[in-house]
């Protein structure tokens, strides 16, 4: 209760805080006649966002960000630590600062509409409010340091991406040595396995909404798995109605409806299905988790694998982003730390199986499946954003359903 309290809370004051619309514009002081907002023309002056140039030169911008001083960058990682050793020997005279931080969109809209910034760099997982509510208002700028050839990145969703991360469904590999016993979604929704679908909270972790969303925007491919599985159309199914507009809603019915193992994180999610030493006589269940969490099974900690091989898809691909702040104050050494984030080094603490770079010609960790060899839904934060509160809702209905 006290997450949903606090998830609540921080939902109503971002919904608040996005209803003051961007700040008015102003003239142009080049002269150019052409409306720009104060924050566009601090974009402008400080080359981020459309402003970017397409070359920059390091050097000076090293020898502005010495004179700056710091960098604060606000990140949901507490890998972000294992950054500073590095960091220090390439710029002892730029400190960084920050590091693993909660509630980052609130905390970098509220400086914004105080107008006291004190973050300088937005490197956060949670793209739905980057998209949804920072980039309209002008909160979070874009910056991709020229000549850094990117994986994923269009005009039309512009941030950097750090990584990208992998969730698959995994299955007790102790208890079936052979493999994952399970091939299609559609099984989690049967009876065979209610309650022990195990799975983090949609309605208290927004980041798990925006993962069941692709749910309903992947409805077709859903559709199809429905039909290959059970040999008629989804609309035939007896808990098909009004309130099922497509294949998509009707699954995150019916899996609510079979009482998933909702747990408290990820770890809890691993321990519910692949603690080792489970009785074989009871069916351990399946969990919605990390790739990464195989590395634990590789070290002989867990006995969680991956089901590679289910329809529609095998897994969904999560983005990390980075961004700078609106009227950043160490706007030399936010860029400064964008390239070095986007470097080998950078990307360092979170090369390890699970984690796909998004920066051309860097490399991943031993035994990670090339991307193209694993069908993966990519995360669309937009849409997630645009069908956040609708989708939370339904599901929320439909677990108190029996």
């Amino acid at each position: 209760m006290k997450t949903f309290v606090k998830y609540m809370t921080v939902f109503v004051l971002i919904s608040l805080l996005a209803a003051c619309g961007r700040p008015p514009a102003t003239q142009d002081p080049g002269g150019s006649g052409t409306e720009l907002t104060a924050a566009e023309q601090w974009a402008q002056a400080n080359g981020v966002g459309p402003y970017t140039p397409a070359t920059e030169d390091w050097a000076a911008i090293e020898a502005a960000a010495k004179e700056e001083g710091s960098v604060v960058v606000y990140s949901n990682s507490s890998r972000f630590e294992k950054l500073l050793d590095d960091w220090n020997a390439l710029y002892p005279d730029i400190a960084l600062e920050g590091g693993d931080t909660d509630d980052i969109a609130v905390k970098m809209s509220a400086e914004q509409e105080a107008g006291n910034v004190v973050g300088d760099v937005w490197f956060n997982s949670d793209g739905h409010l980057l998209y949804g509510e920072a980039m309209p208002n002008q909160w979070v700028w874009w910056y991709t340091p020229p000549g850094v050839v990117m994986q994923d990145v269009t005009p039309e969703r512009p941030y950097a991406l750090a990584r990208r991360s992998v969730d698959v469904i995994g299955y007790n590999s102790e208890i079936f040595p052979d493999g994952c016993p399970a091939s299609n979604w559609w099984q989690f929704t049967e009876p065979a396995l209610t309650g022990k679908f195990y799975m983090e909270d949609p309605i208290s972790d927004s980041s798990t909404t925006a993962k069941i969303a692709l749910i309903v925007q992947h409805a077709d491919q859903m559709a199809e798995a429905y039909q290959a599985l059970y040999g008629k159309e989804w609309t035939e199914d007896e808990a098909y109605g009004d309130d099922t507009p497509d294949a998509g809603y009707l699954y995150l019915k019916k899996l609510a409806h079979n009482q998933p193992g909702i747990q408290p994180g990820g770890d809890e999610v691993d321990a519910a299905f692949a603690t080792l030493g489970m009785d074989p006589s009871v069916e351990p269940g399946y969990g919605w988790t990390g790739l990464s969490s195989y590395e634990s099974t590789q070290e002989g900690e867990l006995a969680m694998s991956p089901c590679y091989g289910l329809e529609p898809v095998a897994g969904i691909l999560k983005a990390t982003y980075l961004g700078i702040a609106n009227k950043a104050p160490h706007p030399n050494a936010a860029k400064l730390f964008i390239r070095f984030a986007l470097s080998e080094q950078g990307f360092a603490p979170w090369n390890e199986f699970g984690a796909y770079p998004s920066v051309e010609g860097l490399s991943v960790a031993e035994g990670m499946p090339p991307r193209n060899e694993i069908d993966l839904w990519p995360s669309d934060d937009l849409f997630a954003y645009q069908n956040l509160s609708k989708i939370r809702d339904f599901w929320a209905v439909n677990l108190l359903t029996p």
